[in-house]
This record gives C-alpha cells, sequence and structure tokens, in this order.
C-alpha cells in the first residue's frame, strides 16, 4: 500500500483563517514606507480575485512567483526575495492550524507498517513552506515527498497533478502498482473526482455525512481516523 494525502483540512485543520493577518506583517516589514496598510490590503482582495480568476482556469496562483511581483510592481521597489521560512510564516499568520485529531496516530501506525506517505496540496504556497509547517508540527518527517499546485502550477484535479505523485510514488516502491495507492481528502471535486480520473482509490473524508454523487470513493470515512480500520 501506498498513501498520498491531501494537506489543508486532511492533516491541518484552520481554525481561523485571515490572509489580511499575514499581509500586515508583510507589510510592516517591507512596505509601511511605501503606502498604507489600506491600500495593500485593498490590492491583496484584487489579488485574491486574480486567484480565482486562475483556479478557474485550473492554474495555481503562485503566492512568491506572481503575486510578491505584482506588490512590487503596485508599490515600487525591488521583488521581495521570500524565504521558505518567511513563507512558511506568512501561512501561519494567516491561518491558525491545529493538527487534525487522530493524525498522529494514524501516521505512526502507517509508519511501523512501512506504509510510504506522501502529500499532495492545492495551495499557493510552494512544497518547501507546506513541509516546514508540518515538520513544526512534528509530522514532516513521515513524508517522503510533498507537493504543491504552487510549485506544479496546476490545481487538482489536474490529472497531470495526480500522475506526477502517482508516477514517483510508484518509481520509489517498485513492486506496487496503481492499484495499491489510496489517496485521502475531504474535497469531492478536488479529492475524489480527481483520484478517480487518475485511476487510484480514494477514502474521502466525508465530515458531513453526504452522500456520494457519483458513487466514486472507494473508502467513506467521517475522520482521517477511520483509516485505522482500513488499513488494518
Amino acid at each position: 500500500m501506498i498513501i498520498i494525502f491531501d494537506y489543508f483540512e486532511t492533516l491541518l485543520n484552520s481554525r481561523s483563517m485571515d490572509f489580511n493577518r499575514g499581509l500586515r506583517v508583510f507589510w510592516e516589514k517591507y512596505y509601511r514606507n511605501r503606502c498604507p496598510f489600506e491600500e495593500m490590503k485593498a490590492y491583496g482582495d484584487a489579488m485574491f480575485d486574480e486567484m480565482l480568476l486562475w483556479h478557474k482556469k485550473g492554474l495555481e496562483f503562485p503566492f512568491v512567483k506572481e503575486e510578491l511581483p505584482m506588490y512590487a510592481k503596485k508599490f515600487g521597489g525591488d521583488v521581495v526575495q521570500m524565504s521558505v521560512t518567511e513563507e512558511a510564516d506568512f501561512l501561519m499568520n494567516c491561518n491558525d492550524f491545529e493538527l487534525v485529531q487522530g493524525t498522529v496516530e494514524l501516521l505512526e501506525m502507517c509508519s511501523k507498517k512501512k506504509i510510504p506517505m506522501y502529500v499532495l496540496s492545492n495551495s499557493g504556497f510552494t512544497g518547501d513552506a507546506l513541509t516546514l509547517i508540518l515538520e513544526r508540527f512534528g509530522i514532516g518527517g513521515y513524508f517522503r515527498k510533498i507537493w504543491s499546485s504552487a510549485d506544479f502550477g496546476k490545481i487538482k484535479p489536474s490529472r497531470e497533478f495526480f500522475e506526477l505523485a502517482v508516477k514517483t510514488a510508484l518509481e520509489d516502491n517498485p513492486g506496487e502498482g496503481r492499484e495499491d495507492i489510496l489517496f485521502v481528502g475531504d474535497t469531492y471535486d478536488s479529492d475524489v473526482k480527481g483520484a478517480h480520473d487518475a485511476g487510484i482509490k480514494c477514502a474521502w473524508i466525508n465530515k458531513d455525512g453526504r452522500e456520494d454523487p457519483q458513487k466514486l470513493a472507494a473508502y467513506e470515512i467521517a475522520a482521517i481516523s477511520g483509516l485505522i480500520d482500513i488499513i488494518g
């Protein structure tokens, strides 16, 4: 067995999210002498709308690669060269993250069973930043690789994005086949449909007990801890 996890609301929950919390710290460090925060906040709202347009096309809008240059163009100065640590800090300032209950116990069980684990995430932040955040929560070491749509350029349910993970996972684990891969995620359209279209099984974390509209999920679980019974 090989397990590929979704990231947000699967491994980490956000108790609250406000982009402006991260943006204010960014503004104080780099732009407070160039513009009022309210002006940058309004521009940040425009960038959110831009992101939604990219997502409608199945594309990611990477924060470091695409958004930071737009702030420099708008308010002047050099493009901020944000480190991975700063990128992770920004994302954590925006979100009040917590580990999903039962995650550590599940990952420890999988590790003892020597089940290879990966993460495939839709995010405007790089895989390196997402990895660093999981390391801060003490679980980064369980995963062999973390892919972010910020690095790939397309978002789930992109078949190409799923194939990136599937190809690497199978190359890493000779003897395993596509039928041995289980994707775990909470979002039906991006996770369940995406995994199905890529020809791999999906365990849908169906927190609200909704009916599977297209009968595509191989398993339905109410929480990530439900994987324990599936894995055995």
